[in-house]
């Protein structure tokens, strides 16, 4: 073994190219390393490194000819599994690793082939998927009707491929491959690909005839695989939720919670069989089981007050209302744009219940302008105007124009004038109407009242600058925003707490870098909110182009509207007087919507002695238009401090002069 394949074979993360000599040294052994047991760590090295690397393209070309001849199932999977998400390699080698990989997949005669040829298979598959290569290689293969006799461990990967791919693109020569495969020793994947693939026609079905045929073309299959194979938790699972689904919509409240009993059974068994193994890049369909469960779960609640008076419906059973309503959004397949899916079979048994009642469609309009997190406001908009159309032939007699009481009712309740019009609030009584004012006033509130001390102060003085913005008023507005507000404070207060010596490498842009390394960029504090948003509110995109004639670099969209993201690194001038140098290009993307933004600076300076407390490092600014006639801007600016030592490390700061 050479001294460079020593170095491979230790335990832990892959070594440098420093530990390894350097990259002249590392090609200078490429031929000894491209032919060792140990060629996958060395590849690995070099997707580590890639951004560093003086000869991407020699680097390419090892990775793929290694995986030409490689003969080692698991080290193929893992290095294929990091390829097809390498940006750096597919910008040079996607083609060549879609050919070699096609090719690979046609040789399955002996199990080690088979096996290999799978994970190629996948690999192709994850290429095209994307649109990092075109797929009409891949559906050659994926139909090749030589599969069905090949052994297990290929037929097996071909059956889950081509469920996957129809998910997708809706070929039906898919469909018939993978009907080929019900009398093959991979029966049961191919029963429950299959009812997959109509389970997801079903959520996209343009109508309820096609959906229930839909539905009972996918029941058939899932008992099919059940009977197949011994144990298929996760057939069973869907079988449950499409009972479950079928009961509500005709009421039968008693199959509809013995439906529900079974899907959390069936999910807690496929928990318990997957906890230990590797996650998979087709994990994402256990996700949609769980939201099937989430559904069901919804179906049962909004079953057992639908027939309820007024008074026994909370916020939480409307927010279930909500959920089933927009069910084709809860569960994740593929929806079309234009598709109803399974709104088509809950929605009217909804819509029904809400306009057999008024108060209970006045109760709900009120409560759209101050719904939590994750109400969707743009489906209840639409549940509104679905029930204002059924009940406009009995719609009750509008108080006459004149009428004190309108003029009472808009003073007293001047939120609510402002989103159901002082003529529908003249009309309601006054305990209704204390009701939904109490609702309103009480989401933000509930909001602000978890945040700690510090944090609110941030909250509050920022508020206080965004009170003279016009936009900032408006109620959609104002309830998006403050979350993102709320968010962004979060933000500010894990990162400035995260300390160095339990930080991931994601976090190195924090604190001050080693001797000889490079201050980090802008794009790391950008991906790190980018993620931390992501995953906390609807919708956060980074990088989006033709924003107000130039390129955002975080967009947050809210229903109705969005706001940018500027996000900057800084080694200087980090006062705020200093930092208002960066809010004309902030502000600019204000051009296209609200005049609300925000701007993330990454504070480099040295902080030997001194890092600011939150409250310093988070405001708000108004921007005045330079045009009288033109709309003032504001933005929420946050400084984040990086380059930072230790506390035990730090001096004594001296007074300032």
């Amino acid at each position: 073994m050479t001294p460079l394949e020593m170095l491979l074979a230790q335990d832990g993360d892959p070594p440098t190219l420093t530990d390894l000599g350097g990259e002249d040294t590392f090609w200078q052994q490429a031929h000894t390393l491209a032919a060792s047991p140990l060629w996958f760590r060395a590849a690995e090295t070099l997707l580590v490194e890639w951004d560093t690397l003086h000869y991407p393209d020699q680097a390419a070309t090892f990775v793929t000819q290694a995986l030409t001849t490689t003969t080692s199932p698991a080290a193929a999977d893992d290095l294929l599994d990091q390829l097809v998400e390498h940006p750096g390699y597919l910008q040079r080698a996607s083609s060549q690793l879609n050919t070699l990989a096609l090719e690979r997949s046609r040789h399955h005669s002996t199990p080690l082939e088979a096996e290999l040829a799978g994970i190629f298979l996948e690999a192709a598959l994850r290429l095209a998927l994307p649109g990092t290569t075109k797929r009409y290689g891949l559906l050659d293969r994926l139909v090749d009707p030589d599969a069905t006799a090949a052994p297990a461990a290929y037929a097996r990967r071909v059956v889950r491929a081509l469920g996957t791919a129809y998910e997708h693109w809706r070929d039906s020569d898919l469909l018939t491959a993978l009907q080929r495969f019900s009398r093959t020793i991979v029966q049961g994947d191919a029963a429950y690909e299959l009812a997959m693939c109509h389970l997801a026609d079903a959520a996209n079905a343009p109508d309820r005839a096609t959906l229930l045929q839909a539905f009972a073309t996918a029941r058939d299959l899932l008992q099919q695989a059940i009977d197949a194979d011994e144990d298929r938790p996760d057939a069973t699972a869907f079988l449950a939720a499409l009972d479950a689904v079928l009961a509500f919509d005709t009421g039968n409240t008693t199959t509809l919670a013995t439906a529900t009993g079974q899907l959390r059974r069936s999910l807690t068994e496929h928990a318990l069989w997957l906890t230990g193994t590797r996650t998979h890049w087709r994990a994402g369909r256990y996700d949609t089981e769980a939201a099937w469960y989430t559904l069901s779960c919804s179906l049962e609640h909004v079953d057992a007050h639908l027939d309820q008076p007024l008074t026994a419906w909370p916020n939480q059973t409307i927010q279930h209302v909500l959920t089933v309503y927009t069910a084709h959004r809860s569960v994740r397949l593929q929806p079309a744009e234009a598709a109803q899916g399974l709104q088509v079979l809950v929605a009217p048994r909804i819509e029904k219940a809400f306009a057999s009642r008024q108060g209970l469609l006045l109760h709900l309009r009120g409560l759209v302008a101050d719904a939590p997190d994750d109400w969707d406001a743009h489906a209840a908009h639409r549940l509104l105007q679905a029930i204002d159309d059924r009940l406009q032939a009995d719609a009750p007699q509008e108080v006459q124009p004149g009428d004190p009481g309108k003029a009472a009712a808009a003073a007293s309740y001047p939120e609510l004038a402002a989103e159901l019009g002082s003529q529908l609030l003249a009309s309601l009584p006054t305990h209704m109407l204390t009701s939904l004012q109490t609702t309103y006033a009480d989401w933000e509130a509930t909001l602000i009242r978890k945040l700690p001390i510090a944090q609110q102060h941030i909250y509050n003085n920022i508020l206080a600058v965004l009170r003279d913005c016009d936009d900032f008023h408006h109620p959609t507005v104002r309830e998006h925003f403050t979350h993102l507000i709320v968010q962004a404070i979060r933000f500010l207060h894990s990162r400035t707490n995260r300390a160095r010596a339990h930080h991931t490498p994601r976090f190195a842009y924090l604190f001050a870098p080693a001797t000889g390394e490079k201050l980090p960029l802008e794009e790391t504090v950008q991906e790190d909110l980018h993620d931390y948003l992501d995953g906390n509110l609807e919708e956060a995109d980074i990088e989006v182009t033709d924003r107000s004639g130039g390129r955002a670099d975080i967009e947050v969209r809210f229903p109705g509207f969005t706001t940018v993201i500027e996000c900057k690194r800084t080694t200087g001038r980090t006062t705020r007087k200093g930092l208002r140098r960066y809010l004309g290009q902030t502000v600019a993307y204000q051009a296209g919507g609200i005049t609300l933004g925000m701007l993330v600076v990454l504070d480099l300076t040295p902080k030997p002695s001194w890092i600011p407390n939150i409250r310093d490092d988070m405001w708000a600014d108004h921007i005045p238009s330079p045009v009288p006639e033109q709309r003032d801007r504001w933005a929420v600016v946050i400084r984040v401090p990086g380059n930072r030592t230790s506390p035990y490390g730090m001096t004594t700061p001296a007074p300032a002069p």
